[in-house]
C-alpha cells in the first residue's frame, strides 16, 4: 500500500467536528510545504459535501496561503531584494508585478500556469500588500467548488488514486482568458518601463 492511500485510510476519520479541524490542519501544512492539495479539495467533497466541503477547503487555503504570504514576506524578502538589484532582468520583473497590481494577481490565480502554493511565497517576496493579496485568493473559489463537487460524486475515497479530471468548457477558457491576459499584460508593462527609464 502507497504512502498515498495510507493518508485516505486516515481521512474517512475525519467526518466529524473535531475531524474537520484536523483535516484544517493537514491542508494547511500541504500548501505550506508546496504540496498539491487538490486531491484533499477532492476528499472534502466525498467527506463534507460539495458545499461545506467547500467552504472547508477554501478557509483552509486562505489560511496556509496567508501564513505562506507571511514567512516569505517576514523571513525571505530581504534576500531576494538583494538578488534582484544584482540582475536587471528580475528588477524587470518585479517592477511588472507592481505596476500590474491586482490585476496581474487575479489572472495569475486563474491561469493554471501558476502553481496555488508557488504564488503564496512568491508575492511574500514583493511589494505586495496583504490587501491584495487577500483579494486575489477569492479566485480560488471556482476551481475549489469543482474539486468539491467532484469528490461529492465518488463512491469511495479510494477512487481519488484512479481519477481522472477533465477540464470542462468553462474552466478550460478561463485558463486560456486569463494565460493570454497576463502574456499581454506582461509584454505591455515590460515595454512601459523599458521606455520610463530610456
Amino acid at each position: 500500500m502507497s504512502f498515498f492511500e495510507n493518508i485516505l485510510d486516515f481521512l474517512i476519520y475525519l467526518d466529524s467536528g473535531l475531524g474537520i479541524f484536523f483535516f484544517v490542519v493537514i491542508y494547511i501544512f500541504i500548501v505550506l510545504l508546496i504540496l498539491p492539495a487538490s486531491w484533499l479539495s477532492i476528499a472534502a467533497g466525498y467527506l463534507y459535501g460539495t458545499y461545506l466541503g467547500s467552504v472547508i477547503v477554501f478557509i483552509s487555503a486562505f489560511i496556509g496561503a496567508s501564513i505562506s504570504f507571511f514567512i516569505s514576506k517576514r523571513f525571505l524578502s530581504k534576500k531576494v531584494l538583494d538578488m534582484i538589484n544584482k540582475y536587471p532582468k528580475l528588477s524587470l520583473l518585479e517592477n511588472i508585478i507592481q505596476k500590474g497590481g491586482l490585476k496581474l494577481i487575479v489572472l495569475t490565480r486563474l491561469s493554471p500556469l501558476f502553481p496555488f502554493s508557488i504564488l503564496n511565497y512568491f508575492y511574500g517576496l514583493n511589494n505586495i500588500t496583504y490587501k491584495d493579496f487577500s483579494i486575489s485568493l477569492i479566485c480560488i473559489i471556482p476551481g475549489t467548488f469543482l474539486y468539491c463537487s467532484v469528490g461529492s460524486l465518488l463512491n469511495d475515497l479510494s477512487d481519488i488514486v484512479n481519477l481522472k479530471l477533465n477540464n470542462n468548457l468553462f474552466t478550460t477558457l478561463i485558463s486560456i482568458i486569463s494565460t493570454s491576459l497576463i502574456i499581454y499584460f506582461l509584454s505591455k508593462y515590460s515595454n512601459e518601463i523599458i521606455n520610463e527609464s530610456k
